[in-house]
């Protein structure tokens, strides 16, 4: 299953809908856009701002995940030169319906390119783009 970052940050902070997205995971093979790194951290240096985590929750939650990277409970999959112009394309095929943004039409080229089961997304753009695309989702 592939996720994207918004899902991916629900299994590592308490959300009101993380219990839901642990039973959709549970038991799947997790795969996401090498993206979610730098996504992944930015989202942790949100909550730390906004008071919901604290600095040394940040780093034990960012710690957590590096393991689960090196463990490979979670795969990262490269984003190349091909990944980008079929983003760009996304783009263009939506437009003007859904105002896809860069690194949502990055995720949504990664996850096209592989073989990961469905889409997992919280993101409503990327939802409305991956539906137009005819993306399968997890529900």
């Amino acid at each position: 299953m592939y996720l994207d970052t918004s899902v991916l940050v629900k299994l590592y902070v308490r959300e009101p809908d993380s219990s839901a997205v642990e039973r959709t995971v549970s038991g799947e093979r997790i795969l996401c856009s090498e993206l979610v790194y730098a996504e992944f951290w930015s989202a942790l240096l949100a909550k730390e701002r906004a008071g919901v985590l604290s600095a040394d929750m940040r780093q034990r939650v960012w710690q957590l995940f590096e393991i689960h990277l090196l463990d490979d409970q979670i795969e990262l999959v490269e984003v190349d030169g091909l990944v980008v112009r079929d983003a760009a394309e996304m783009m263009a095929r939506v437009f003007p319906r859904v105002p896809l943004r860069t690194l949502d039409a990055l995720h949504l080229a990664t996850y096209a390119a592989i073989d990961a089961g469905p889409l997992f997304t919280k993101d409503q753009r990327m939802i409305d783009a991956a539906r137009l695309l005819g993306l399968p989702l997890a529900e």
